[in-house]
């Protein structure tokens, strides 16, 4: 799979944004405003494209029924801001070819008819070329967003501390992304027009059109993120603060996003997730037994709904200080608890048309994998302390020498913060290296917690 880099792209963006605040009494306060959002890109062939009429409505309230008590809720739409790489890859000319040749040095192409390739996965497809211009535009197409809503209550102790709990929600209502309209088990069949398929651009969903008769269709994006907070806060006062929390949460659905974390990808508004449809039977009853595919592109959608690659249960963050006099100069101490679920674990086959790994689901999204460390189904938790000392001195009465340490990781913990879950380097060639814990496909080098790393510093004040 190639890519090609345009020589040229612009991109602008046009916001604005109106907002009023409405006092109730002497208790209730409600801010509504409203945002507006379009965006401009341009590629190498694809010169004017506009994102248009993208409403924004926000609304916040607080109230206060006694002193010391507040409770409070907001309601917000938020845009997804489009980089230039969708301008360098779907308005331009971003072309991904295959190619079989009969032999090593690649100068006999197999031709387009005939049956061939290793036993179990022969086809007589033997060259694509997707992608060969710029994406088709669907005129309807807008940009993605999601909602957020958001209510907390806030308790104010004695002692200047505050306490309370949150809960949060945050869903898509809406995805940007390129699509082909042909599934994948297509262009293995020799179905007309399926290996040189052009994407379009659009927001993919049920009523999104699908070509080929395998009875196929694409699903309308689900990411649901719930989240109860406890939060307690100090203010430096008595010489000691702190400030902690307690989250728990579960993000479900079948996308993630503009990022995809189980592989890598940072290609936002054309990702992988939906270049092909997703509600597809072929896959698994023409494509497995045929040609030789792994896993199921269902589990991609509904098939798979289950926690979502940054899925992170529980998180747990407490930082303090306490501040000492000595020899009329300041000492502070201060320490750092974080204490995080780990990552869900599912073990991803190789896209058979693109090549690459590190696409189709094995099973259901976090249904776990066999690693070097037995069968799981996330990595562990990850618990760091981290220290913070710093000692201001007094140099006459206008400057000031501040002698800071810090200490990352204290107790040098060693926890495994990923696997690799490529089942396959490249269609048909199976990763040795799946499961092994820390050795992840998808950054280089090892996946542990970094080690304990010590800093010193000075700053002087004049």
């Amino acid at each position: 799979m190639t890519h090609g880099v345009p020589d040229h792209e612009e991109h602008s963006r046009s916001p604005g944004y109106v907002e009023d605040t409405w006092q109730i009494g002497s208790r209730l306060t409600i801010s509504p405003g409203v945002r507006y959002e379009q965006e401009s890109l341009a590629g190498t062939i694809v010169r004017d494209f506009k994102l248009k009429q993208n409403w924004a409505p926000r609304v916040g309230a607080t109230w206060t029924p006694v002193d010391g008590l507040k409770a409070y809720g907001n309601y917000g739409r938020y845009y997804a801001r489009v980089p230039n790489d969708l301008a360098a890859r779907a308005l331009s000319a971003d072309a991904a070819i295959t190619a079989d040749y009969f032999d090593l040095p690649l100068t006999r192409p197999i031709p387009d008819g005939v049956l061939a390739g290793p036993a179990g996965s022969q086809t007589t497809t033997h060259y694509t070329l997707l992608g060969g211009g710029a994406d088709l535009i669907d005129p309807n197409v807008k940009l993605g967003y999601y909602n957020e809503y958001l209510a907390g209550v806030e308790y104010q102790l004695p002692g200047s501390l505050t306490v309370g709990p949150r809960y949060v929600h945050r869903d898509i209502g809406r995805a940007l992304e390129d699509v082909q309209p042909y599934p994948l088990v297509a262009t293995f069949l020799g179905i007309p027009g399926a290996a040189t398929a052009n994407y379009t651009l659009t927001n993919p969903g049920p009523g999104t059109p699908v070509l080929g008769g395998l009875n196929a269709s694409f699903e309308a994006p689900v990411h649901d993120y719930n989240a109860v907070e406890f939060t307690v806060e100090k203010r430096l006062s008595n010489k000691w603060s702190v400030n902690g929390s307690y989250r728990w949460s579960r993000l479900r659905g079948t996308y993630e996003g503009a990022y995809r974390d189980d592989n890598g990808q940072s290609d936002p508004g054309i990702t992988s997730l939906y270049d092909f449809p997703t509600h597809d039977p072929s896959y698994t009853a023409i494509g497995v037994p045929q040609f030789g595919f792994k896993g199921d592109i269902q589990f991609q959608g509904d098939l798979g709904t289950g926690p979502l690659p940054l899925d992170r249960p529980h998180q747990i963050k407490v930082y303090g200080s306490y501040l000492l006099d000595i020899f009329n100069s300041g000492l502070t101490l201060a320490g750092g608890l974080n204490i995080g679920s780990g990552k869900p674990l599912t073990g991803l086959a190789a896209n058979p048309l693109y090549q690459n790994g590190g696409e189709i689901p094995l099973t259901p999204r976090g249904a776990g994998m066999q690693t070097t460390d037995g069968f799981q189904t996330r990595s562990p938790f990850t618990t760091t302390v981290d220290g913070h000392a710093a000692y201001s001195l007094k140099l006459g009465s206008s400057r000031s020498l501040a002698l800071i340490a810090d200490v990352f990781n204290i107790f040098n913990r060693q926890t495994v913060t990923d696997y690799d879950n490529y089942f396959e380097k490249t269609f048909g060639s199976v990763n040795p290296d799946f499961g092994v814990a820390g050795a992840s496909s998808v950054s280089a080098g090892q996946q542990f917690l970094a080690p304990r790393q010590l800093r010193a510093g000075a700053h002087l004040e004049f």
